[in-house]
């Protein structure tokens, strides 16, 4: 059966290809959700559960007057992304982000800049909803003021998506998706991370982001809230808004001067600027003891860590958070299953990793080879396609792999596949192809992408051979099982190779094959001839037949009837009066 929408958070594993494009990749890792506090429970704003509804925006909310996808691509859909300013590096490099992105994808893009102004925000909200575009990418810097934003544009009847800046919990209710960093997430471990520098002892403070936006609460709780679990003995000083490097000085100038040694740690909201301007007055007051951690990963952050003025940050870039906005949005176009909420990968950077970050080397992780060639054995199809899911992210999250190491691995786990035929008797050659042009494949192949879906569709085709072997049904044959009993839905044969874990490519492939036609072929003719049977019946409206087929443009189904049959539907139609 395909893929339903799944009740757990997911979160985004990443790459970034020989050529430097950004490249993602859904459900590798989940991100955990507690139980919510008990109703009636009497919580302060030091305890984590106090939060809750603010953390675990989004989580298990019952969605209201949510789209369907027209499922026919992103390519002239108008795009409209509300942005909150443009005058810090991260907007800017997330918004110059969605424009290269939006241009690959054929997406007609307008940004409305609200200069950091609610009202100006609000009234680009109206503005957005007159134009009638065919989605609206909204990033809040107001949290609590966003709910009333994306009710409005989902009563207008508008798909919208939330990035970057987290929504309201009321507001996940009208949004196709959210998609951003982990950023309560991020702040917790960040948090521990100082507080085990500091060897659990002293007091520190926070430097606050602006005061509203989601930011705000997860850098300012989410570290309070940890070290109180994590680390009681831990005091925490003082916290203040410091968004402005000048602002952010002063405040740690009279931190020192009143609490002098007492200071040992500070966290801060931001690692580029704010960062360089509180390293500054730490070295001016001779005060570089003091341990600093600070949310972002800037390059600027990166060579902070890298000259010991920082001690940690947390990674995110806003070229991945904008990526996932935009294939997100990609995704939903082309009828694909789009999770509830899409996170950013959590990590925290030092200066052990931090020039990786910078000059990108890499090193993987072991693999469990047994998980994949047992799960070949039993027949497990969907468990060959976490495993790959999880190799990506193994290999692909972060850093970049040498081609060499990623070759060998590839090899490790083609040769077992071999095995694994051989050990049935069945012919690597008949079922695979030869040895020579397996080999060619995975030395001339050097983008991993491509490289992990191709071991995906052989992993998919031994079982095939080994089911077939024993006369039961193959992968293919439930996907055409499910086309004949669901042909009247729209799909494409994108959305079914999402559906049933196998590459787009391999599965026109095997079509093909098992049936004798490509999928458009096969799946018209279900179509005509069901439309024939219903053209028999009375009081008949031609364009409701088509939408009931899954046609979402009835002037298509005009076009493909007429070519199909020799004649017209109303042709048809008469015809059968007659």
């Amino acid at each position: 059966m395909p893929k339903k929408a799944s009740p757990r958070i997911q979160s985004v594993s990443l790459k970034r290809s020989s050529e430097g494009q950004l490249l993602l990749l859904w459900g590798a890792t989940e991100k955990e959700i507690p139980s919510p506090p008990e109703k009636g429970a009497v919580l302060t704003p030091q305890d984590s559960k106090y939060w809750y509804d603010t953390e675990y925006a989004g989580w298990n909310i019952e969605k209201i007057n949510i789209p369907d996808s027209p499922r026919d691509g992103a390519s002239g859909k108008e795009l409209i992304y509300l942005q909150p300013g443009d005058d810090h590096p991260y907007m800017q490099q997330y918004a110059a982000t969605i424009e290269e992105r939006c241009a690959d994808a054929g997406l007609k893009l307008r940004i409305l800049n609200s200069k950091w102004d609610e009202k100006l925000f609000d009234d680009n909200v109206n503005m957005a909803i007159s134009m009638k575009p065919d989605m609206i990418l909204l990033n809040p810097e107001h949290q609590k003021q966003s709910s009333s934003w994306y009710k409005r544009i989902n009563e207008a009847d508008i798909p919208v998506i939330g990035g970057n800046f987290l929504a309201e919990n009321e507001g996940h209710k009208y949004l196709l998706a959210w998609t951003g960093p982990d950023d309560w997430g991020q702040s917790r471990l960040l948090a521990k991370t100082m507080a085990d520098q500091m060897n659990h002892k002293g007091g520190y403070a926070i430097i606050q982001h602006h005061k509203g936006n989601s930011s705000y609460f997860a850098r300012t709780w989410g570290p309070i809230t940890e070290l109180n679990k994590y680390t009681p003995d831990l005091i925490h000083l003082d916290s203040r808004i410091g968004m402005i490097p000048s602002e952010a000085a002063a405040i740690v100038e009279e931190w020192i001067d009143t609490h002098g040694d007492g200071l040992n740690g500070i966290f801060s909201a931001d690692d580029g600027e704010v960062m360089q301007a509180i390293s500054e007055v730490l070295k001016k007051r001779d005060r570089e003891d003091i341990c600093c951690v600070a949310a972002g990963s800037s390059r600027m952050g990166l060579e902070h860590i890298m000259q010991d003025r920082l001690y940690a940050n947390s990674f995110q870039s806003p070229e991945i958070d904008a990526e996932t906005a935009i294939q997100t949005i990609i995704d939903w176009f082309e009828g694909l299953t789009v999770e509830p909420i899409r996170y950013l990968p959590k990590y925290i950077v030092t200066k052990e990793d931090a020039s990786e970050f910078m000059y990108k080397r890499f090193q993987v992780s072991s693999l469990n080879m047994e998980h994949l060639y047992n799960s070949i054995r039993e027949y497990k199809w969907r468990a060959c396609y976490n495993f790959f899911g999880d190799l990506y992210e193994k290999i692909l999250t972060r850093r970049v792999i040498p081609i060499g190491m990623f070759q060998g691995i590839c090899l490790e786990i083609l040769t077992g596949m071999i095995v694994i035929m051989q050990e049935d008797g069945l012919s690597v050659e008949e079922n695979l192809g030869s040895y020579s042009s397996l080999a060619k494949h995975l030395t001339e192949d050097q983008e991993i992408t491509s490289v992990l879906e191709w071991l995906n569709d052989l992993a998919q085709q031994v079982i095939a051979s080994k089911l077939s072997k024993i006369n039961k049904k193959t992968h293919i044959q439930e996907i055409v099982d499910f086309i004949d009993k669901n042909y009247s839905t729209p799909m494409s044969l994108k959305s079914l190779s999402y559906d049933f874990s196998i590459s787009q490519a391999y599965l026109g492939q095997i079509f093909r094959k098992e049936t004798g036609l490509k999928f458009n072929d096969y799946i018209n003719d279900k179509r005509i001839e069901e439309a024939k049977k219903l053209f028999r019946g009375e009081n008949i409206v031609i364009n409701k037949v088509a939408l009931q087929l899954g046609y979402t443009d009835p002037a298509y189904f005009y076009k493909l009837f007429k070519k199909r049959t020799g004649m017209s539907a109303m042709e048809y139609i008469q015809k059968q009066s007659d």
